[in-house]
């Protein structure tokens, strides 16, 4: 069970590695080290996917919220 559990984490944590790719790692000379973080996703995979999950989570439910307020607003007006 705990390996299933680390396989999707890896999948996961892979998927948002990659996705955005082109704007991680430009090729200059500050550029990020794909291969650095692929190690650190191998080994961290377990803390970094509930994170990032419960991270998204809330920054969707914080623009659900403000949202609602701007839709309030307007009917008051």
């Amino acid at each position: 069970m705990f390996i299933a559990y680390y396989v999707i984490c890896v999948v996961y944590c892979f998927y948002q590695l990659f996705s955005k790719y082109s704007q991680r790692y430009d090729g200059s000379v500050t550029a990020n080290s794909p291969e650095l973080d692929t190690i650190m996703v191998l080994i961290m995979a377990w803390v970094l996917a509930p994170v990032d999950v419960s991270l998204t989570w809330i920054r969707w439910y914080k623009e659900a919220e403000e949202a609602r307020r701007r839709q309030d607003e307007k009917k008051i007006f």
